[in-house]
């Protein structure tokens, strides 16, 4: 136990871990909550705990979601079924490795929570405006599966013929994974859960959005400006953290670097003092 906990400490110490910061949360939250669910229905409380889940899930019904809007944002953050939260963090791994060498690893934060936002929408849109959702009564919905949607659909935007191997399939181009999920929502949108498949359609538009704005030829792009600098800045640091000729003054070197690494994960490139695009223009030349 004390070496699960050493590593989390240090996921949530380190910068650049905003990917396995998520997953880590996701999981602390999901233990929580089955450990309060156990104990609630030993106790003789089963509908306290149900209470408590409509406080933090996203109803459709406009009238509770604006009495409690944090609920637009508490959804994604809550599974109450193993499976759920299995299928959805091993797809916000594995995609999200993907995407973090194109964007950074602190915007998958932002992208999942764009995407969280964008499903909740989805799902209020939709459910309140056909006959057939509004016939069938209140729903909740939770799942961070929007936020998922959307890095996966981000990643096959920017890198469509990126293969990963399924099993008994073999080496696949993600763009047809993601494809294929995309359309396996659309349909189940009349399914048992259609209110989490309108959620995948909108964490996926918000995925496709972001992906194709930033590959999108522009000189003013900030997405393709900064995914520029992270690689150069990826490449420098690497650099300079094997050369073995700076062993003196390696320690001084990562802890510039990392705070102008910081700098740039949170405001961009251009946030930089011409003092710092110096250091760090003169770090990436140092071992040429």
């Amino acid at each position: 136990m004390k070496s699960i906990w050493f590593d989390i400490k240090m996921i949530f110490s380190s910068p650049n871990q905003g990917l396995k910061k998520l997953i880590v949360f996701n999981i602390f939250i999901f233990l929580v909550l089955m450990v309060g669910k156990v104990t609630l229905i030993l106790a003789g409380h089963e509908q306290t705990f149900s209470s408590f889940l409509e406080h933090v899930t996203l109803s459709s019904k406009p009238s509770i979601v604006l009495d409690k809007p944090w609920t637009i944002f508490s959804y994604f953050f809550i599974h109450i079924e193993l499976f759920h939260l299995l299928f959805n963090m091993m797809f916000l791994f594995w995609f999200g490795i993907i995407l973090q060498d194109f964007i950074g690893p602190e915007r998958i934060v932002k992208l999942f929570i764009w995407g969280g936002i964008s499903g909740a929408i989805a799902y209020l849109l939709f459910v309140n405006s056909f006959s057939y959702f509004i016939s069938k009564g209140p729903t909740y919905l939770n799942g961070a599966s929007a936020g998922v949607f959307a890095i996966v659909v981000a990643a096959a935007t920017i890198k469509p013929t990126y293969r990963i191997h399924l099993f008994f399939i073999g080496d696949v181009q993600i763009k047809y994974v993601a494809a294929f999920y995309i359309v396996w929502s659309f349909i189940e949108t009349i399914g048992t859960n259609a209110g989490g498949n309108i959620a995948h359609l909108g964490g996926a538009f918000t995925g496709f959005m972001y992906g194709f704005y930033f590959q999108f030829p522009q000189k003013n792009n900030v997405f393709v400006k900064e995914e520029k600098v992270f690689s150069f800045v990826k490449v420098t640091q690497k650099k300079v953290f094997e050369s073995p000729n700076d062993s003196d003054n390696q320690e001084v070197v990562e802890e510039e670097l990392n705070q102008i690494l910081d700098k740039i994960s949170k405001s961009g490139y251009d946030s930089l003092s011409k003092y710092e695009k110096r250091r760090l223009f003169k770090a990436s030349q140092k071992n040429d």
